[in-house]
This record gives C-alpha cells, sequence and structure tokens, in this order.
C-alpha cells in the first residue's frame, strides 16, 4: 500500500511538472507558429516574412506579412543602409497605397496600386490613378495618372508652378502642354512618337 501510494504521488508530480512546462512554452508562444517565411499547406506564402539582403539577416530587405500568398497589412523595403524605402498599406482586395521615402524621413511620392493573386492567375501588381511627387522640402514636383499600369498623362512642376503637361496613349506620347507663370505658351501633337505640329498659344 505503502509503494502504491509513492507511486501515485511520482505520477502526480511528474504530471504536475508537464503542465507547468506546457505552460512555459505557451507563455513565449510556439515558436514554429512565430518562426517568419512560412508557406501554408497549398505552397503559398503565410505569415510574417522577412528577407534580408545579407546571409547573415542582419541588413534588413523587405518586412511584412502574407495570407494565402497576398499581401497583408503593411509591408515595408528597404534599402541597403537600412533606411525605409517604400512602404505599401494593403486593404481590401489586394488594393494598397504605397509610399516612398526620402532618405531623411519624408514622402518622396505616391500613388495606389493593385496585388492580384488567385487560383490560376499569374501574380501581378500595377499602379492606377495618380501618383504624386515631391521634393525633400514637401513641394510637388510631378503627378502621374495610371491606367491598368500605363502612364496616360503626366504634370510637372515647378517652384509649385505647372510647366508641362504630357499624354500618353500606349505608351506613346500623343500632345504637350507647355505653360509659364500659370499660361498656356504652346502645344505639341505627336504621333506614333513623332512630332506632327506645334502650335504657340501668345
Amino acid at each position: 500500500m505503502h509503494i502504491t501510494r509513492l507511486f501515485l504521488l511520482g505520477c502526480f508530480a511528474l504530471l504536475l511538472g508537464a503542465c507547468a512546462g506546457s505552460r512555459g512554452t505557451a507563455h513565449y508562444g510556439p515558436r514554429g507558429f512565430w518562426r517568419p517565411n512560412r508557406f501554408d499547406r497549398h505552397g503559398l506564402e503565410t505569415g510574417r516574412w522577412r528577407t534580408y539582403y545579407d546571409s547573415a539577416d542582419r541588413q534588413p530587405f523587405t518586412a511584412g506579412r502574407y495570407r494565402h500568398g497576398r499581401p497583408v497589412r503593411t509591408f515595408r523595403y528597404y534599402a541597403p543602409t537600412g533606411q525605409l524605402d517604400r512602404s505599401e498599406q494593403y486593404r481590401r482586395e489586394g488594393f494598397c497605397e504605397v509610399t516612398y521615402w526620402h532618405p531623411d524621413g519624408q514622402v518622396a511620392r505616391r500613388g495606389h496600386a493593385q496585388w492580384v493573386t488567385g487560383s490560376g492567375k499569374t501574380p501581378r501588381f500595377y499602379w492606377f490613378g495618380p501618383w504624386t511627387s515631391y521634393n525633400e522640402a514637401g513641394q510637388i514636383t510631378s503627378l502621374q495618372t495610371y491606367a491598368d499600369g500605363t502612364l496616360t498623362r503626366t504634370e510637372t512642376y515647378e517652384n509649385g508652378q505647372l510647366t508641362q503637361v504630357e499624354t500618353f496613349d500606349k505608351d506613346k506620347r500623343t500632345r504637350v502642354e507647355t505653360y509659364a507663370d500659370g499660361q498656356l505658351i504652346k502645344v505639341e501633337s505627336f504621333e506614333k512618337g513623332l512630332r506632327t505640329g506645334t502650335t504657340n498659344t501668345l
């Protein structure tokens, strides 16, 4: 009877130790779950994702998250110097706002894009809508408009003043407007990339 009690007490102590050990592991989180750069059962990226310039994993290149092969939330890209180069803020259906940064942390360029993935689809990332560029002082330098990844219009600014507007069709320039002090002074027409006419408006 005495031996049976000792045996039962020993088993009880082992069970308590096992429970305490599992609580300790849960406290720090399951290591496999938090490990970056994992794939789901379909072979698609999932969870935290990190890439590096160097083999020692000390120079970060990208940092973000995937869900079933599609980026979610915020994805960041770093220059070899370690400074933030670009960030992508994802929303529903792969739509995102992309921001490029000057080395001093000021916005250099900002616009919208979409990441298209899915069964039977070739992954594709393209820009759309207006994209605005700024100098280090925060002044606008250009405004470009994209349709399905193709440039359709460019506005150029100097010291906050519009100086030129270019329109495009299938990557070919079709029209150029030149401005001075806010006034349109010249219009040039193009066909298949070649100038076909020039009109001075002043």
